[in-house]
């Protein structure tokens, strides 16, 4: 009898939480660690309404992603393909693949990991050729690990997760035991809630699942799980991996909330200070540590998904280390580039390709008959709209990132509702569902002469 399936098929709560452990460093990442943090030090006695909005999309919204695969059983090509068309859907997937994989996701790992060695350790940030070897370094370790596409996760559950958790727990508990000051007035205008939605995107975390689905599956086929209970599994680890997420989203929010603005600084910065002042000097290189474990798993498990999705849409003729080596040279060019690059360069596409990607999610998530015609182009409308409003919303943020206002496009932007916090979409999304629902004329049927006449 298999060692981690129970008698109907399904995996022993200890495999079970160490998958879910598993898919919880894998989302963990650079930026889940790091991120939540400055959200409560920018939200301050607000963290509340900002961990609600953040919860709902860099974690509810990321379950869904798992129900959607689940109930679809399709890829996530497939299913962006059914909806929007093969050409356009394929070329979405494209490019959102490459935007989460080799050119902003995966490099942001080992950037962000460097971040936090050079302020731990107090190196030269402009010193460039430290940073090229580590991360060249950084990724052979990557590569390492997902040779084997069906041990991605195992090799991370048993050697990386035990020790992150027991990292963060002690971090995250002397944090929440001992916190630094009170919390003071958030430092941004306009709803906390919708600051905690909006910076969720900045985690990637919907992109992540759609291509960690793939993983979840070679692991548990690794495991023995049968076919008709594959779906049922993937997402109970869905469920493991992303309650521990919540749980440490929640904390550090609180732990950023309670530094009372007596640290101005952000990101890998911030938990850097906050480590430091918790347990001194040692405090700052516990910190790096972790996150360099935190990213390494999220570079593993993105950097198989990533190779699986090409090996698919290649139809096999470029192999699965084929496609995983390409991704990791083209990570270590951009990931040489440095995290503030990254973020500035590529950050603002992320954000532009992120609310075609939520539309996709509840529609298989929830939409009965998904499969039905005339749902379907419900959702085809509705995508469409999405993506044309993410890239108004990302032409947008280059504009103001080059101090640009050309016509007063800006200004004419901002006039629409919900755009001063990147949620215009939402609105004209939920209209061209309805439209696409209510203007959808099934095609008649051909007569039986005309079925034969065709035929002939």
């Amino acid at each position: 009898m298999n060692r981690n399936l129970n008698k109907k098929g399904d995996l022993k709560p200890l495999a079970l939480f160490m998958m879910g452990g598993a898919l919880f460093s894998m989302h963990f990442g650079a930026s889940s660690m790091v991120w939540p943090m400055n959200w409560g030090k920018e939200s301050g006695r607000e963290w509340p309404m900002a961990f609600l909005g953040a919860l709902i999309t860099a974690v509810l919204l990321v379950l869904f992603a798992y129900i959607a695969l689940a109930k679809s059983g399709k890829s996530y090509n497939r299913m962006a393909c059914q909806v929007m068309g093969n050409r356009f859907g394929q070329f979405y997937t494209c490019l959102t693949i490459a935007i989460l994989g080799p050119l902003y996701a995966i490099p942001r790992m080992s950037a962000a990991s460097w971040d936090s060695i050079v302020q731990a350790f107090g190196l030269d940030a402009s010193d460039r050729l430290p940073l090229i070897v580590f991360t060249i370094l950084f990724y052979i370790v990557t590569y390492v690990f997902l040779v084997n596409p069906g041990k991605s996760m195992d090799r991370i559950s048993s050697m990386l997760f035990p020790i992150l958790l027991i990292i963060v727990v002690v971090v995250v508990g002397k944090g929440l035991l001992n916190p630094i000051a009170e919390p003071v007035e958030k430092t941004y205008s306009g709803s906390a809630f919708a600051y905690g939605f909006t910076n969720g995107y900045a985690t990637a975390e919907i992109l992540c699942a759609l291509v960690f689905g793939v993983v979840i599956i070679r692991s548990l086929e690794s495991k023995g799980v049968q076919v008709a209970h594959m779906n049922r599994n993937m997402i109970r680890v869905g469920i493991v991996g992303l309650a521990m997420l919540t749980c440490t989203h929640l904390a550090h929010i609180v732990i950023g909330a309670y530094t009372g603005g007596t640290i101005d600084l952000t990101y890998t910065a911030l938990y850097t200070a906050v480590a430091a002042i918790l347990y001194g000097k040692w405090g700052g290189i516990l910190f790096s540590f972790a996150l360099f474990l935190a990213a390494l798993t999220t570079a593993i498990g993105m950097s198989s998904g990533c190779s699986e999705f090409f090996v698919e849409i290649s139809h096999n003729k470029i192999s699965y280390k084929r496609w995983a080596l390409i991704i990791l040279i083209l990570s270590i060019l951009f990931g040489s580039m440095g995290l503030t690059s990254i973020l500035d360069l590529l950050g603002p596409v992320l954000d532009g390709i992120y609310p075609s990607a939520i539309v996709l999610v509840l529609y298989f998530a929830f939409c009965p008959k998904s499969g039905g015609a005339r749902q379907s182009n419900a959702c085809r409308f509705a995508m469409f709209t999405a993506f044309a409003f993410g890239m108004l919303d990302m032409v947008w943020k280059y504009l103001v990132q080059m101090n640009a206002n050309p016509g007063g496009i800006c200004d004419l932007y901002l006039k629409l509702p919900l755009a001063s916090v990147s949620l215009a979409w939402v609105p004209w999304t939920i209209v061209a569902f309805v439209l696409g629902w209510a203007l959808y004329r099934a095609k008649p049927e051909k007569s039986v002469s005309e079925k034969v006449g065709s035929a002939q």
